[in-house]
């Protein structure tokens, strides 16, 4: 009897499993399907290039930017502590702090 349960216990593990392994279906795209996903991976993948390379430049134009106010601070004599304002392009005291 102690036997039978045990056999009858596999069994039913076995059938389990071998169910668990049909209820994942695997999904394959077509062999054009495939490459057009392709082309647009290679897309965004060129378009992320193309924003770093933005961000690069931006980064640089900010830091011209900041460093021609700086010269301008200078060719005025300026106090170095006088604050500069790049999408306003005004100089101005800097804050007072109480």
């Amino acid at each position: 009897m102690r036997k039978l349960l045990i056999i009858l216990l596999f069994v039913g593990t076995g059938i389990c499993i071998a169910q668990d392994k049909k209820a994942a279906p695997t999904y394959k795209p077509s062999e054009i399907q495939l490459l057009r996903l392709q082309v647009k991976q290679k897309d965004a993948q060129l378009a992320f290039l193309a924003v770093q390379q933005a961000q690069a430049t931006f980064n640089q134009r900010i830091q011209d930017l900041t460093s021609e106010a700086d010269k301008i601070k200078l060719e005025n004599g300026w106090d170095a502590k006088v604050t500069f304002d790049g999408n306003t392009l005004i100089f101005a005291e800097p804050e007072k702090k109480p």
